[in-house]
């Protein structure tokens, strides 16, 4: 009988336990859902504190949009832009300002009960939303130069790399063209060709290799020399020269999509620092569909949904020394801006390395309402311009 007693003893306390675990287990595990269910139901404090949009980076005369989210409708707003400006609405207004000096700001916002201050860099190049304004005044005379794949004179430096842009900044050029394509892995880099083997020391299709695999080979100066740069990364490439140049993305005709493009110069914060090269009007309708202010850069004759819109737009052509340049008669009439490559086309006999003024002399006369030229010797066609009164 004792044995036996002790026997239930020891079962009993055995049960106790098991019982004991069993509990805390369920505590954990209500703990653990109850945990769950607060991070996403309406008491969220993420979600129920206000939060305000507005942009970190911004280009002169940019127009900065200031928002709230998750305020009462009702709640008044005061924003010092920190420049001297003071502005005051509803929580529900999209407030908007646009800095005309460059520098640093602190924006010191009330709204309510809540006190924000959010940091702002201004650039000191001018939105091109109001940069594009000026050619539609008759007394602006200047003639824009874009640098195609960022070349300049100095055939040390690689094409499309990192130290091209400071190159093309030097040079005095508005606009920096680049080609854009991406990896396996969806890291969209800057090259002209779709494979390696012509810009670097490797070879093998862009669209099919890794970023790491990319980075294993170096690229080639425009004299075939090996050089320690790599291929950039499209982000890379935009920083370099942010807030002091402008950037044409040739992206339409290469492997990176149109919402690829654009998030990265979303992210950047770079929209009115950007057109978009479209070689098609489905890729003009991509561009506008994602922003409606984003500034498409069509060849002629695929402009046509930009017809009507309110902002200005330049269409490309091409001179060609063999007599066949483009017709941008439509564009004209469509109230386009006229740009033209002066480039070594096929069928051209323009130098990639030199600038023949007298073909200069031919491209002015064949095309007297150009407002840009692409161009691989970008200070040249600068000082060329200037003799004519065109800078």
């Amino acid at each position: 009988m004792k044995k036996n007693h002790l026997i239930s003893l020891s079962n009993n306390k055995r049960t106790t336990i098991k019982m004991f675990v069993m509990n805390c287990c369920c505590w954990i595990l209500l703990l653990y859902v109850g945990s769950i269910l607060t991070a996403c139901s309406d008491e969220d404090s993420v979600k129920k504190n206000p939060y305000l949009s507005t942009c970190t980076r911004a280009m002169l005369k940019e127009a900065v949009e200031v928002r709230f989210l998750n305020l009462d409708k009702n709640t008044n707003i005061h924003i010092d832009f920190g420049d001297g400006t003071i502005k005051e609405g509803m929580s529900t207004d999209v407030i908007t300002h646009k800095y005309t000096q460059s520098g640093d700001y602190t924006m010191n916002v009330t709204a309510g009960e809540h006190k924000i201050q959010k940091r702002i860099r201004v650039y000191n190049l001018l939105a091109l939303t109001e940069a594009m304004k000026q050619f539609k005044d008759p007394n602006y005379k200047k003639v824009w130069v874009m640098t195609h794949r960022a070349h300049t004179t100095d055939l040390t430096i690689p094409e499309n790399s990192i130290p091209s842009v400071s190159a093309a900044i030097k040079s005095g050029a508005e606009i920096i063209e680049c080609d854009t394509h991406v990896t396996k892995d969806g890291v969209v880099v800057v090259c002209h060709d779709q494979t390696l083997n012509a810009t670097t020391n490797g070879s093998g299709d862009i669209t099919k290799m890794t970023f790491e695999e990319i980075q294993k080979y170096n690229l080639k100066d425009r004299n075939g020399n090996l050089t320690d740069e790599k291929i950039p990364t499209l982000e890379a490439f935009l920083k370099a020269g942010r807030g002091k140049i402008y950037f044409n993305l040739d992206y339409s005709p290469r492997t990176a999509s149109t919402k690829q493009v654009f998030d990265i110069v979303k992210k950047l914060e770079m929209t009115e620092s950007v057109l978009f090269y479209c070689n098609s009007e489905q890729k003009v309708k991509e561009v506008l569909d994602l922003d409606q202010d984003a500034h498409a850069y069509p060849w002629v004759g695929t402009h046509k949904a930009l017809v009507g819109l309110p902002g200005t737009y330049f269409i490309q052509g091409s001179y060609m020394t063999n007599g066949k340049s483009t017709d941008v008669s439509e564009g004209i009439a469509d109230g386009m801006i006229v740009s033209i490559g002066m480039l070594a086309w096929t069928g051209s006999d323009v130098s990639e390395y030199e600038l023949n003024e007298t073909y200069l002399e031919d491209l002015l006369a064949i095309f007297p309402d150009v407002k840009m030229i692409m161009t691989d010797v970008p200070k040249e066609l600068i000082k060329a311009l200037k003799q004519r009164g065109k800078r």
